[in-house]
């Protein structure tokens, strides 16, 4: 069965190029605004969505965050097609929750690439959650992990979110990682299954920061992995400080 790609674009002609170089190969689903993108994702469900940024109505950066934001979406790999090239622009698609980019115009060699890469690494994460070796396989239960928040704390996903950062520096101090090894070991300690749009823009902002630096294997960008810098390793240690002294202080005065 083909792979279902959704492509978004208010621009007839953008939908058709890119129709015409995927549908030998991938099942094309035709959106051309931003609302009725989120109504195809509803009833077709794609493994793959590449989507405009300049829309009316809805734009891109807002489709995005909205799919993102839905447990039932969040997995789908999001590819931003865009004309814009500024670095702002591109910082907020990250912060959006968009998997990659592709410029405007369209290299066919290039989507290709980025639409296999994608899509391997959808499957992926679909068998993290019911593969037939998956942590969510249907036949199996989910793992009982031993953990004292875990039966007295039912907003643990909304604690382990807000605390992210600091979570990804401690695991990434440890040995080199990847996003998907983050997302594995995260779900392994707390119960909770992250998505990729919610782990990768903070690895993207602690690259920024220069506290972590990446390195690329076999030329995959979505299995690069991140290990901190020299400076990042002493930026490190005084965020874990500077973490636990704010949390001691919290917690002392909620004894009080």
């Amino acid at each position: 069965m083909k792979k279902k790609i959704l492509v978004v674009d208010d621009e007839i002609s953008s939908v058709e190029l890119l129709t015409g170089i995927l549908n030998k190969d991938y099942e094309v689903i035709a959106a051309y605004d931003g609302n009725e993108a989120l109504l195809k994702v509803k009833t077709n469900f794609p493994d793959l969505i590449l989507l405009d940024i300049m829309m009316p109505d809805i734009n891109g950066f807002d489709v995005c965050r909205l799919l993102k934001d839905d447990e039932k979406t969040m997995s789908i790999p999001i590819v931003m097609v865009t004309a814009l090239n500024r670095k702002e622009d591109r910082i907020k698609a990250i912060e959006a929750g968009a998997d990659d980019f592709l410029n405007k115009p369209v290299d066919m060699d290039i989507l290709y690439a980025k639409v296999k890469s994608l899509l391997t690494v959808k499957s992926y994460y679909d068998n993290l959650m019911h593969g037939n070796n998956g942590i969510l396989n249907n036949n199996q239960e989910v793992p009982k992990i031993e953990h004292p928040l875990l039966q007295t704390n039912p907003r643990l996903e909304d604690i382990v979110k807000n605390h992210l950062e600091i979570i990804i520096l401690k695991m990434i101090s440890t040995r080199p990682m990847c996003g998907y090894d983050l997302i594995k070991e995260i779900f392994a300690d707390y119960n909770v299954l992250l998505s990729q749009g919610t782990v990768y823009p903070f690895l993207y902002s602690l690259k920024v920061e220069g506290i972590l630096h990446a390195e690329f294997m076999k030329g995959d960008m979505r299995t690069k992995r991140y290990s901190p810098t020299q400076e990042g390793k002493q930026m490190i240690e005084k965020k874990f400080n500077d973490f636990i002294k704010a949390e001691e202080y919290i917690l002392n005065s909620l004894k009080k």
